[in-house]
């Protein structure tokens, strides 16, 4: 037992296990201490009185959002509300607001099951396509009308929509489990996602010279870190969040690689040629993140911009900076490599993925056809 004050929380180690500390003032009031070291303060409380008192453990908040103060502060006020025969949790759903529920989404479910690169592209489409349009509604108002208008909207990009939808659905699927929601009201559901084609688009020989020319024109004006990363994107075929987090220490400068600790498929070995330690080897370290920005040498979190400007110089319209993963992958095909090595080189799990660039090479069953129809040809000299 003691006291949870701030420099008691600050001052807790984790240990191997989880740990439970309990404050000697508020009864049921204590903080989870987890070996990775997160720390989350909870509150212990019954509701009603007797044999017939319901016994419920809840959350408040993490160490890193709520401070101990303000902690303390919610759980007496959660105390009321149960010693007046209501749950506090239910009374606080009932008012939480889509923005309040984001965090508690990020905090509760995705920091703990998803992987770094997950939570972060989970963050940046709350941040772009659900708190815009839904962040002051609360939870238990969300309806599917207001789902189908926001998907509805989104139609050119169906990529985005789909996403924006599968995204929303876990979190009110999620919402219903935690009681922010009545069981099977979710309003993503009957809620029918865009048909998607994959994306064809890789750049050709003249429109990469194009590419060249506006990223030397650009040199001097331009963040060589970000100019720097779009080459390493060009010349190693690697997804833009897989460069944007790349690490000094995840480099290899002996062996000529870079080890990659958490990519969309797990942990990734990548060869690095000539040229692509070269540009690395140009970058001045200023953080422990190799391409950083021009604002507290934070790493760059996106390429979009300067890309845009780019393609206005390189006069290319529709291509995204993923384009050029694809543009690596067409020409390893064209170079005669087979898919399993390309799958290799890209990092993919499936195959099947790598097989979307088969029609980029030309099919070899037809040109088997057309050479032993030549050499029939030749013997029956006809």
């Amino acid at each position: 037992m003691a006291k949870l004050t701030t420099q008691f929380v600050k001052n807790i180690k984790p240990t191997k296990q989880i740990n439970l500390y309990w404050d000697d003032l508020l009864k049921g009031f204590g903080l989870c201490v987890r070996p990775s070291g997160k720390k989350t303060f909870l509150l212990k409380y019954r509701i009603g009185r007797g044999r017939g008192a319901i016994s419920r453990k809840q959350t408040i908040g993490t160490h890193l959002v709520v401070s101990s103060e303000v902690a303390r502060l919610k759980a007496k006020e959660w105390l009321l509300i149960a010693s007046q025969g209501k749950d506090p949790c239910k009374v606080d759903n009932d008012q939480t607001s889509m923005k309040e529920f984001s965090k508690i989404y990020i905090h509760k479910y995705a920091q703990i099951k998803k992987k770094k690169s997950s939570v972060v592209e989970d963050e940046r489409l709350i941040k772009l396509q659900i708190n815009p349009f839904f962040g002051k509604i609360r939870v238990k108002d969300l309806t599917r009308a207001m789902v189908e208008k926001h998907h509805g909207s989104l139609h050119k990009t169906p990529h985005m929509a789909n996403r924006f939808l599968a995204l929303l659905s876990k979190m009110m699927n999620l919402a219903e489990k935690w009681e922010f929601r009545p069981l099977y009201s979710n309003p993503c559901k009957h809620v029918d996602r865009y048909p998607e084609e994959p994306r064809k688009v890789y750049l050709k020989m003249s429109q990469l010279e194009r590419v060249g020319s506006a990223m030397r024109e650009l040199k001097d004006i331009e963040s060589p870190y970000v100019l720097g990363a779009i080459q390493m994107l060009i010349l190693t075929g690697c997804r833009t969040g897989e460069i944007l987090s790349l690490k000094w220490e995840y480099i290899d400068f002996e062996n000529s690689c870079m080890n990659l600790p958490d990519t969309k498929t797990g942990e990734r070995k990548i060869h690095l040629n000539p040229s692509a330690l070269n540009v690395l080897n140009s970058l001045e370290r200023k953080s422990d993140y190799v391409f950083v920005s021009r604002v507290q040498n934070m790493r760059v979190k996106s390429i979009r911009l300067i890309w845009k400007k780019i393609c206005k110089l390189a006069k290319l319209t529709n291509v995204r900076p993923h384009d050029l993963r694809h543009t690596f992958a067409s020409y390893a095909i064209n170079s005669g490599y087979s898919l399993p090595i390309i799958a290799k080189m890209l990092g993919h799990a499936d195959i099947k993925t790598t097989e979307r660039y088969a029609h980029l090479h030309e099919d070899p069953i037809n040109k088997a056809i057309d050479d032993v129809s030549l050499r029939i040809k030749k013997v029956m000299e006809i």
